[in-house]
């Protein structure tokens, strides 16, 4: 019989996956419209995305409100998830407070993450890792050329160029060939340290895990079995004292 998820807690399965990838790049786009002047057809194509982004939201709300078997219970924090799913059209401008929800369905996603460091097995947690941290790089390589390539002084003039400072930062090697000059740029790189050190940090962990997993398991395979050579021994003591207090009477 396989084991059930606790209860509250969610079996994450592919659409998850796919609706916390989705819920990451809309918190991206909302940071480039927000922060950085865009041309009229990079705004028209982030745009779009974010249609799509926008109607996959839709449809999740309703695979999680079935999941609790249509109650009412789900629009207790359901509304917010509504919220976060309102586009970025000039139409909606009126709810501009309200796309901090994202941030909120981004966090509420990445709670979801809990059940795969209970449910899942070793492998799947060493390619989640570093599946999420590039979705992150891959962000961060466009946003900080946005910054920094028109920038007096920058050393980052194309995508080569970002991307091979955003390797050299997420892993904390940071040769100081390339690097961004102006304050927005240093933010990113910031952002991309503690990035790397939670990675690597965690990934560490995880692989000493796997290592030392299974002799723990042996060793407590080990106490289980001493564990029921003695109740068996109690037991048998049990009944040599049972049967002499027989033969006294």
């Amino acid at each position: 019989m396989s084991a059930q998820p606790p209860e509250g807690r969610e079996q994450l399965n592919p659409w998850d996956w796919m609706v916390l990838v989705v819920a990451c790049l809309s918190l991206a786009l909302i940071l480039l419209e927000t922060f950085l002047t865009l041309s009229p057809e990079t705004l028209r194509g982030l745009l779009l995305v974010d249609h799509v982004a926008c109607g996959i939201f839709l449809v999740d709300i309703l695979v999680r409100w079935r999941r609790q078997g249509w109650g009412a219970r789900y629009w207790r924090w359901g509304w917010l998830d509504v919220l976060a799913s309102l586009p970025l059209d000039p139409a909606f401008r009126v709810f501009q407070a309200a796309r901090i929800y994202r941030v909120i369905r981004v966090i509420r996603a990445l709670r979801r993450l809990q059940v795969v460091t209970d449910g899942t097995s070793l492998n799947e947690k060493l390619l989640a890792l570093p599946g999420i941290a590039s979705l992150l790089v891959i962000f961060c390589v466009n946003l900080v050329l946005e910054v920094e390539q028109n920038a007096q002084g920058s050393h980052i003039r194309d995508h080569g160029d970002a991307l091979w400072w955003a390797l050299s930062t997420v892993t904390t090697v940071g040769y100081g060939d390339v690097y961004p000059v102006t304050h927005e740029g240093r933010f990113i790189g910031g952002v991309l340290m503690f990035v790397g050190i939670a990675l690597f940090g965690g990934m560490s962990a995880l692989i000493t895990s796997k290592v030392i997993r299974p002799q723990e398991q042996k060793d407590h395979d080990a106490y289980r079995e001493e564990l029921r050579e003695l109740r068996a021994d109690i037991r048998e003591l049990r009944d040599e004292l049972r049967r002499r207090d027989g033969n006294r009477q």
